[in-house]
């Protein structure tokens, strides 16, 4: 946040040329909204039903939440439901990206949940009620908003693991999944404590373990109670002991102890991966997380699959002859076309002959089915007109695919002809189908389904569509057939060449693989693994690929002979055996019987002020109270969204300038529900509106191109020294216009485009001592319209300080026309370059190049030197002489004749660690940066003078060459540059050489680098250790 206002206030770089990937708007959604009791729910288009499902669902839910926390809504939740994670990644709601994995998000400022609809009902029902658990956090912690975050009233920061870990007990309670995690993790030789959930992807489902434990010893009553102590300490950690007596290291034991007792049982007679089968991938050497969708090439020599070992996922080839990885076919999340590919549901499947690979990716505005040959690389794109395409699945000898598609508010299988593009939907009903798979005949498509016994039911939320049964679908005579009928979750069907068909089962509460015959019926599991299996595939030998479950993460496993396998015992795992005989979890989230209803009331004459409404009740007897009528019907009436403007935030603080030192800062932003409209005012009001700062932006972001004004005023007053008699002043104001729009080409690429109109003025004040006279010594004012344009690309991807991996680049140009008098006429042309290697998850190489160059009349200035991010220390050298400042060349000096274009016209490059800003000077830059990162401490926790946990510190060895000229002359002649900068050195150059290391350190606060160098003298010799203190992250 204090990063935001700081970017803010610093009008003079609003307009510059800045990298990021881009939210493209490539709809325009007219919303309604339903209202309920405590919701107020928006939709678009034709889903209204799927409206009125998350309503009921919410209402539900709400009633359980509402107990555990022993809270009550105040005010209707904002429900914002997109139709698909397309849509949802158009959201301007929040401005991060929704990427392939986040389900759902509720955002603070106006305790918004936004939400997609991805097909599955189950998992939709699961999301809704998840992500009301964190709007109740926010509404009984933080009073439904930030501010008080933003304002330091309230200082309580609920840990991950206890919001995320809540949200999923109070959601899921505990299932097959959950049990599995935590059984893994039960094994570990170090189990994490409590604080180091928040540290890994523990922090759900370890979160939510620890949540089962303190209500299995405690009592569910205890959830409030924690919540109310936390609220009221304004402590996470003294909130839990307040509540159960116990701190976060004996609460640690106690849960180590219960994981124990729960799970070591389980163990005994279960089979390790290794005991059948062979693993194919290692995460514990590519410390990765996801290795999934297995797929074998018609021969059974080659296996397919999604890794994420680089970051981000790519599909690779796994020669199974030579037991290695062959080459990685696609790299996804990079480009246009793969900008994301489908792995939470995915589906690669191989073409009859074995030359091309298929699979569902997320290209720009549509999803994609894409073909690729497996030899060249180059591949077929085919868009496809749904919501979301998943699982591909190709026919054993035609030039057909079938697929998961998602269209509004249900999911079918469809099949596609490659021939003519051609699609049919062969399911066509409103119950969530996945993972199609066909026959060695391809007359029949195996699937999943949630349709049950329900075919004949028109709306879901009539539907119980939690639990998966496999079905058949036959070309020949149309119909469905229902193949398993269980109570538990079939998914993953596979049929092998002798007609046997092979899928996962979490029957008594383990994940297993089961062996299905088609004639006699016969099911039974050919696995009792440990923890749990997913997304199988069988070749025409009848090898079996999984994706198996062990030590956090998903690993690939082979298993031979699948089909001679015998039957494996698989018994109850202590949570399924215990399942349904507790009365503890009841089920809270019933609707109330006895619900408020508003009488009918003639309100011709009702007066609707808020201190006089107690005038509209002529019987006193009655009691007044506020109520919305149509909360309380059991219809529901949808609503046209209007645009109405709410505070997102209001807040005062600090910041701090490298040039001008610190300031305060008011800063207040408004928004509409959707977030399309935007507005910001940043405020620092001294004396008169002359002397005052001020920044009033508007955005408008409803549309693909993104439109920005701004009005804004700078105002400074500094010191220029004294002597006996007077004191002299600076001043210096900018105020003006700008025009600012963003036209994205995709995720990673852009067109910038803008001008701003400016005056700035710089006077010099002598203030009498004696008499308070204030007289004007000296006055300069300038003039300029600046308009740009800049070509931005950036498929970079981040790690915890920065880009990791990737390419990015600007280039960028604007200029200054001649408008008469006082005006700055000049042309620049940049372009910086920057491109980042990953070694492995936590080491990189980042290398980077900066050109400039200004012409003109008044051509720009390049001030070479300095760090990148916010300076708040330096010990530098100049010749071996200490350096005096941040400054080599002061700009807020009474000498300083061009002080305007210094400080509003000119350019500031960096880093150049080791040197001063303004080491050298010139029309002229050239810049280049290379960096070895990697990971140096894990955390430290520090108990004094206050307990303190920095986590995730990492190191860096850096090189830093650059150089700023006005005449190439500089190069040859050490002179000019000797008489330019006041130096001594008889080989001087307009060129500076640093080096060094340095480390990060995250803090509650920032991120604070803390780094090393020294400076190479052009005459040989190096200085002493520099240090430099700052805080912001990796370039």
């Amino acid at each position: 946040m204090k990063a935001i206002l700081i970017l803010i206030l610093f009008v003079n770089q609003l307009f510059a040329q800045s990298f990021g990937q881009n939210k493209v708007q490539y709809d325009t959604f007219d919303w309604e909204y339903v209202v309920s009791p405590n919701t107020n729910v928006y939709y678009y288009g034709d889903n209204y039903d799927l409206a009125i499902f998350t309503s009921k669902v919410a209402e539900k839910s709400l009633e359980q939440i509402g107990k555990h926390l022993r809270w009550s809504s105040n005010k209707p939740i904002k429900i914002i439901v997109y139709t698909s994670h397309n849509d949802f990644q158009q959201t301007n709601v929040v401005n991060v990206y929704m990427s392939e994995g986040v389900g759902g998000v509720t955002e603070l400022y106006k305790n918004r949940i936004v939400i997609p609809f991805e097909g599955s009902y189950a998992q939709f029902e699961h999301v809704i009620h998840h992500e009301l658990v964190h709007a109740a956090i926010n509404e009984l912690v933080y009073g439904g908003n930030a501010q008080g975050l933003i304002s330091g009233r309230i200082l309580l920061q609920v840990p991950l693991w206890a919001n995320e870990g809540l949200a999923e007990f109070l959601s899921v309670d505990w299932d097959t999944n959950s049990d599995m995690v935590l059984r893994d993790l039960a094994i570990e030789e170090r189990l994490p404590s409590i604080p180091e959930l928040n540290y890994s992807i523990l922090a759900y489902k370890g979160g939510q373990s620890v949540w089962q434990y303190i209500t299995q010893k405690y009592g569910r009553e205890k959830v409030g109670e924690i919540f109310q102590q936390m609220r009221r300490t304004q402590n996470a950690e003294r909130g839990f002991e307040s509540a159960l007596g116990v701190d976060f290291e004996k609460l640690t034991d106690d849960w180590h102890d219960f994981l124990k007792r729960e799970y070591w049982p389980d163990l005994v007679n279960r089979e390790n991966f290794d005991d059948f089968s062979t693993k194919i991938t290692d995460r514990s050497k590519t410390r990765n997380f996801y290795n999934v969708s297995p797929s074998f090439s018609p021969d059974g020599n080659t296996v397919a699959y999604f890794t994420d070992q680089s970051g981000y996922m790519d599909l690779i080839l796994y020669e199974v002859g030579s037991e290695k990885q062959k080459k990685r076919l696609i790299r996804g999340n990079t480009s246009p076309d793969f900008e994301e590919l489908k792995w939470l549901q995915p589906g690669i499947s191989w073409s009859p002959d074995g030359d091309f690979i298929s699979f569902a990716s997320k290209s720009g505005e549509q999803d994609s089915i894409i073909i690729v040959n497996v030899k060249s690389g180059k591949y077929k794109k085919i868009p496809i007109d749904l919501d979301g395409v998943f699982t591909t699945s190709w026919h054993p000898y035609e030039n057909q695919i079938a697929f998961m598609g998602h269209k509004d508010d249900s999911s079918d299988i469809y099949v596609i002809d490659l021939d003519n593009n051609a699609i049919r939907n062969i399911t066509n009903d409103i119950f969530s189908e996945a993972s199609p798979s066909w026959s060695p005949d391809g007359s029949k498509i195996y699937f999943t389904s949630d349709r049950g016994v329900n075919s004949k039911v028109d709306a879901m939320f009539d539907v119980d569509f939690s639990q998966t049964d496999i079905f058949e679908y036959d070309f020949g005579n149309a119909k469905i057939s229902q193949i398993t009928n269980t109570d538990v979750n079939e998914n993953y069907p596979v049929v092998n060449t002798d007609g046997d068909l092979f899928y996962t089962s979490d029957y008594n509460g383990i994940t297993n693989i089961f062996k299905h015959n088609l004639s006699s019926n016969d099911s039974f599991p050919i696995t009792n693994v440990v923890t749990g299996v997913q997304q199988i595939d069988i070749d025409k030998n009848n090898n079996l690929v999984f994706s198996g479950f062990k030590e956090r993460g998903w690993d690939l496993y082979l298993m031979s002979n699948a089909n001679q396998v015998s039957r494996k015992e698989v018994k109850e795992t202590k949570f399924y055996a215990e399942k349904g005989l507790s009365n503890d979890f009841e089920d809270l989230r019933s609707l109330k019987k006895n619900q408020k209803v508003a009488t009918q009331q003639n309100y011709s004459t009702y007066i609707f002020a808020r201190n006089y409404k107690y005038k509209n009740s002529e019987d006193k007897e009655t009691e007044e109270t506020e109520i919305d009528s149509l909360r309380f019907k059991d219809e529901f009436i949808a609503r046209k969204y209007q645009t109405e403007f709410s505070v997102d935030y209001i807040s005062t603080s600090a910041t701090i300038d490298n040039l001008f030192g610190t300031r305060g800062v008011a800063n207040l932003a408004w928004s509409d529900v959707m977030g399309d409209h935007r507005i910001n005012i940043g405020t620092n009001l001294v004396l008169d509106l002359d002397n005052s700062d001020f920044v009033v932006q508007y955005a408008y972001l409803k549309n693909r191109t993104n439109y920005y004004t701004t009005l804004f005023q700078q105002a400074n007053t500094f010191s220029l020294g004294y002597n006996l008699s007077y004191d002299f002043i600076g001043q210096l104001r900018d105020y003006g216009i700008g025009f600012f729009g963003q036209y994205p080409f995709s995720k990673f690429s852009r067109l910038d485009f803008g001008a701003t109109l400016r005056s700035v003025n710089y006077t010099i004040k002598q203030f009498d001592i004696f008499t308070y006279q204030t007289t004007t010594n000296y006055e300069e004012n300038l003039k300029a319209l600046v308009p740009l344009t800049s070509f931005v690309y950036d498929n970079t991807t981040n790690g915890y300080t920065g880009p990791v991996d990737g390419f990015k680049q600007y280039l960028t140009f604007q200029f200054s026309p001649d408008i008469g008098s006082n005006s700055v006429p000049f042309q620049t042309l940049k372009l910086d370059m920057r491109k980042y290697f990953k070694l492995s998850r936590n080491y990189s190489i980042a290398a980077r190049l900066m050109l400039g160059k200004s012409v003109g009349d008044k051509p720009q200035k390049f001030f070479l030197g300095g760090n990148s991010q916010m300076m708040i220390f330096s010990d530098t050298q100049t010749e071996g002489r200490d350096d005096s400042g941040f400054y080599a060349q002061r700009v807020l000096d009474y000498e300083n004749t061009s002080i305007l274009e210094d400080v509003y016209f000119s350019e500031y490059v960096f880093p150049l660690r080791g040197a001063r800003y303004r080491e050298r000077v010139g029309e002229n830059v050239a810049v280049a940066n290379f960096e070895f990162r990697f990971p140096f401490v894990n955390y430290v926790d520090v108990s004094f003078p206050a307990r303190i946990r920095f986590g995730n510190i990492f190191g860096h060895l850096f090189l830093d060459v650059g150089a700023a000229w006005d005449s190439s002359d500089e190069f040859d002649n050490s002179e000019l540059v000797r008489s330019k900068y006041g130096l001594t050195d008889p080989k001087a150059s307009p060129v500076l050489t640093t080096f060094g290391f340095g480390t990060k350190i995250f803090t509650p606060f920032a991120l604070i680098r803390i780094d090393t160098a020294w400076d190479k003298y052009p005459s040989g010799g190096y200085s002493k250790p520099q240090y430099i203190i700052s805080f912001g992250y990796d370039w």
